[in-house]
């Protein structure tokens, strides 16, 4: 089904993840700002404030569309991985708007979930270098659960507890999701084993409502590059972290199903050479 009142071109039924386009990028980013300004305006109801997305819809409202930009190796690899980032950020943003509201797959989604996460920061921390607009992994999760599997979602707040996502199925089966993001200054400074540590944690930590029948899960995201080679290394130390918890005396409340997600670009931190790169799909490694 879509949507009637939905005043821009929708996602492609079955597309899961924002694919290249054709056309120029000024054109292209132009039509982004207008969807999420409409999503925050007009649907939502609510001012933009200075924060991270804010800033970088002025940028590109104020850019020239014929201006040239730098190549990333020109730029030093801190500034281009945290470009790259954000501006896919912006990205990823608008095209969940896209797939939720032109599938008309939204129930609800609540505004101090936009005022807070979308319109805030994904760090709290006032000496961080770094942020980006926080709540876009949710808005993402949510856009591919429907893309994938039809149905409609509500995305909760600050009022509900231990879930951020309400998803009832085509065929109404319910899952609950709690997505987790670690803010992208802090998780420079991550290694392998600090990420599965903070896996755990949230697993431990986490309070899905066990309502009869639903399905629980667990998404963690980090924004740090798993290349398709090294997905199935990373796959094997995640199922070893999260082995315990199978045998838990607290299965019964814990995630069904726990989703870590990698997004990343060769431009990090550690990542090897950024010559020539092109922006990668996220890799998704499931436990």
């Amino acid at each position: 089904m879509v949507s009637t009142r939905f005043p821009f071109e929708p996602v492609p039924r079955g597309e899961v993840s924002p694919g290249v386009e054709a056309g120029h990028w000024y054109d292209l980013v132009q039509r982004d700002w207008k969807v999420i300004r409409w999503f925050v305006e007009e649907e939502m109801g609510l001012e933009f404030r200075p924060s991270p997305l804010r800033d970088l819809c002025d940028k590109y409202q104020a850019v020239d569309r014929d201006a040239p930009a730098p190549a990333l190796e020109e730029l030093d690899r801190d500034t281009a991985s945290f470009g790259l980032h954000i501006t896919t950020s912006y990205g990823r943003l608008a095209w969940a708007v896209r797939a939720l509201y032109g599938a008309d797959a939204v129930e609800q989604i609540h505004a101090s979930f936009v005022r807070d996460e979308l319109l805030g920061a994904d760090t709290k921390q006032r000496s961080a270098e770094y942020a980006l607009p926080a709540g876009v992994g949710t808005m993402m999760l949510a856009a591919r659960l429907t893309q994938a599997g039809a149905g409609r979602v509500t995305i909760h707040g600050s009022g509900v507890a231990g879930h951020d996502i309400r998803w009832i199925t085509r065929s109404s089966d319910l899952v609950l999701v709690e997505r987790k993001d670690r803010s992208y200054d802090a998780g420079l400074r991550d290694s392998p084993e600090k990420r599965v540590r903070r896996v755990q944690d949230e697993v431990r930590n986490s309070k899905i409502p066990t309502d009869a029948g639903a399905c629980r899960i667990l998404s963690v995201g980090f924004q740090h590059l798993v290349t398709a080679t090294q997905t199935p290394a990373w796959d094997r130390l995640y199922g070893r972290g999260l082995k315990p918890f199978k045998q838990s005396r607290e299965r019964k409340r814990l995630p069904h199903f726990v989703l870590v997600e990698h997004l990343g670009f060769p431009s990090d931190p550690g990542a090897g050479s950024s010559k020539g790169i092109r922006p990668p799909r996220p890799v998704c490694c499931l436990a």
